[in-house]
């Protein structure tokens, strides 16, 4: 999977092979699929696509050379390339929970939060257990003001994973946003106790420490996001 600001996206290498094959001598799908995988690797993102786009041009079904493709296209910035290359895998395969959340992520990351919704909700219909869909529809409704959504579905996250961090820092964030000081202060502690290294569950905390006028700590909070911010 892998990371955004605060989104949890699922995107992996599927080593998957081709079985489209060629002639005495020719170069397979499965071939081309395994070298790209390889250069992916390697750290040979162009090179990958160039192997990936070969595997297709052999086999044009193959979802799982569009989803890789995808990855490293994304990786390059390529958005819009790495949308059409899920979109295509999700045609030949609509029953993909992963390529769901992957293709909401980037409808997010475009500022379209509808879609991204509505990828996301499909991925959990899918997958009713899957946290990374869960967390990304929580993003996306706390970007999209819906902050009772939001709720629902980071406590859905924790539910399913206590340990979620993230999770417990945007509930408390949610909650913040709602005047609800105690629950944000609550999830806001819960969450650096499990990772005290996020400066944004700090800031949250300081302004409900200031809305409780607890100034003291909130400045506390605040030197301890500001050295974390400042970490390399």
């Amino acid at each position: 999977m892998i990371k955004t600001t605060n989104f949890s996206i699922a995107l992996m290498i599927f080593c998957v092979a081709s079985f489209a094959s060629g002639g005495m001598g020719q170069t397979t799908a499965a071939e081309f699929f395994e070298r790209a995988v390889n250069r992916q690797k390697d750290g040979d993102p162009k090179g990958a696509i160039e192997d990936y786009t070969k595997a297709i041009s052999i086999d044009p079904e193959d979802t799982a050379a569009y989803l890789n493709r995808a990855a490293v296209r994304r990786s390059l910035g390529d958005l819009d390339g790495a949308l059409k290359d899920i979109s295509t895998a999700l045609r030949l395969d609509p029953e993909m929970p992963s390529a769901y959340v992957n293709r909401g992520v980037i409808y997010k990351l475009k500022g379209n939060l509808d879609l991204a919704i509505t990828d996301f909700t499909r991925a959990i219909g899918l997958a009713p257990e899957s946290t990374s869909a869960y967390y990304n529809r929580g993003s996306a409704r706390r970007e999209k003001g819906d902050l009772t959504g939001a709720i629902a579905d980071m406590t859905k996250v924790i539910e399913l994973n206590p340990g979620h961090a993230r999770a417990l820092m945007n509930r408390g964030r949610a909650k913040l946003s709602l005047k609800d000081m105690e629950g944000a202060i609550k999830d806001l502690s819960s969450a650096l106790a499990l990772d005290p290294k996020l400066p944004d569950a700090y800031k949250a905390r300081a302004l409900a420490y200031l809305a409780i006028n607890k100034p003291d700590l909130a400045a506390d909070d605040e030197r301890r996001a500001n050295r974390l911010s400042q970490t390399p």
